[in-house]
């Protein structure tokens, strides 16, 4: 297929605040063979054609944008809004701010291109996720490429998937395999809502079993941070209508609430709250327990207990330079 032509078939949303820029950019992807091209330029609309349109590429620009792109990216990835998590998306940005750039990648963006960037940058990241895209990975808070290379903390547990990728099947021209991507994303989206269950219930677990192993530095995690998973937990689970597991999930936080204070933080109730999580997601997984292999927690406690550990060490040098 011709370079000009391949991706002719492909669905693609461009939102860019500024008309000038985007023009330029769809120009860019007009030269790059697109034609299929909606374009909107305020975050109401680009939210709304989230929500509802299907697109194989997803375009937008992070900066000055009239709303958080970042946070609602990572809505899109966790299969909150719209209709397919796994769409090719690409955020653009006149800000270069390392705290920018980090909240618009940790939102699970394929890649980042910063302004100004030329057709043929544009070309090579279309290409790539075409070609080369990064497999997925899931926790509590995120869905998006794997970049755990780039030590960004996420749980080394948890599997990877290929994510349905329309863009290449529409860039193929392949009927069966773009009617295959579509099936795949509601199967992927199953086992994706599966595993950000799964691991919500793996951070409490194992934050509690901190607390109780080693309190000094188990200080670290603050309680107010466990009872928001377990809120988060019980959100995810009344989307999915598990009358059981949201009975149990919702007197988990009944427990992480009694928590906030001194008087709820004996032994007893931290035990209670760790089991009540557990039983929720078996009574949402038919049974099934959090652990994929044998010693799973015990060796994602002892991995959180060095992190928090080295945490410490690192916050005394820092005092002890200051003092000096």
């Amino acid at each position: 297929m011709d370079d000009k032509t391949k991706f002719h078939d492909a669905r693609a949303l461009l939102f860019d605040p500024v008309r000038n820029n985007m023009l330029v950019t769809r120009a860019a992807l007009f030269e790059i063979g697109f034609r299929d091209i909606e374009t909107v330029q305020t975050f109401e609309e680009f939210a709304t054609h989230i929500s509802k349109g299907d697109y194989d590429l997803v375009i937008a620009e992070g900066y000055n944008a009239g709303g958080d792109v970042a946070r609602l990216t990572q809505r899109m990835r966790t299969g909150d809004v719209g209709v397919n998590p796994f769409v090719v998306t690409i955020t653009t940005s006149w800000d270069h701010n390392s705290s920018t750039i980090r909240s618009l990648v940790n939102a699970g963006v394929d890649d980042l291109l910063l302004r100004p960037f030329s057709t043929n940058a544009l070309r090579e990241r279309i290409n790539a996720s075409v070609n080369g895209r990064k497999s997925f990975v899931v926790t509590g808070d995120y869905v998006g490429p794997d970049r755990r290379n780039d030590k960004n903390g996420r749980n080394g547990s948890a599997d990877l998937f290929h994510p349905p990728n329309t863009l290449k099947a529409s860039m193929e021209g392949d009927f069966e395999a773009m009617q295959m991507a579509k099936e795949d994303i509601g199967h992927q989206r199953q086992k994706m809502t599966r595993e950000r269950i799964r691991a919500l219930v793996m951070r409490i677990v194992v934050s509690i079993q901190i607390k109780l192993d080693d309190p000094e530095v188990g200080a670290d995690i603050k309680l107010e941070e466990i009872d928001a998973l377990a809120r988060e937990l019980r959100r995810q689970l009344r989307e999915r209508g598990q009358a059981d597991a949201i009975e149990l999930a919702s007197a988990t936080i009944e427990m992480t609430t009694a928590a906030l204070v001194p008087e709820g933080q004996s032994r007893q109730n931290l035990n209670l709250i760790k089991q009540l999580a557990l039983g929720a997601f078996a009574a949402y997984a038919e049974g099934d327990g959090i652990e994929r292999k044998e010693g799973e927690i015990g060796q994602t406690v002892a991995a959180m207990r060095n992190k928090l550990q080295e945490r410490a060490l690192q916050d005394w040098r820092a005092e002890l330079a200051c003092v000096k």
